[in-house]
């Protein structure tokens, strides 16, 4: 055996563990509550080779949370093309993933900061242009969609124990916003 130590981590390979301990340090305490050497513990190297490798936290933030929008968006592109699946999708992904949710609301919290602010809203208007073109749904249900997911996401946040963030409360607003519903 040999004493050399732990072997050196190919570069994509400490990237993507920098960018895991960032998610979860993060989604905890934001952009301005979390210290890299926080993240550098986690992540297990130093915090200059964070500086070296991002530049600055709030680009390391940045890409956490690009990585956050890129899940859901993963997720959306698995699931069947309807705004009921697509909030399936989503619910069980803020299950299965918490950070998702947490980080996405980081980066609403952190809009402050012109170039996170920039960020988030590009992302924003992407997702949302994914899902109008994904589901053939108009702006209004495609709003009234978004504005449902962020209900779910600070019910999933809060852990709330009656939440109403359940599929069918989903449908039930969804069906509010559609026009042609007989009122």
């Amino acid at each position: 055996m040999s004493d050399a130590g732990p072997a050196r981590l190919p570069a994509a390979a400490r990237r993507a563990g920098i960018i895991e301990a960032a998610d979860v340090e993060f989604a905890a305490t934001g952009l301005a509550g979390t210290r890299l050497e926080a993240i550098a513990a986690r992540a297990g190297i130093s915090h200059p080779r964070i500086v070296q490798m991002f530049g600055s936290k709030q680009k390391l933030f940045l890409e956490v949370v690009h990585a956050a929008y890129d899940r859901i968006e993963a997720a959306f592109a698995d699931a069947e093309p309807t705004l009921p699946a697509l909030g399936v999708a989503y619910v069980r992904l803020l299950q299965k993933d918490p950070t998702v949710g947490l980080v996405v609301l980081q980066g609403y919290a952190a809009a402050a900061d012109e170039p996170v602010r920039e960020a988030v809203r590009r992302r924003h208007l992407d997702l949302m242009a994914t899902i109008g073109r994904l589901t053939g749904a108009d702006a209004l249900r495609v709003r009234t969609f978004f504005a449902t997911g962020l209900v779910q996401t600070v019910s999933t946040a809060l852990d709330l124990p009656d939440r109403r963030a359940d599929t069918g409360w989903s449908a039930w607003l969804l069906d509010l916003a559609d026009p042609a519903r007989e009122t």
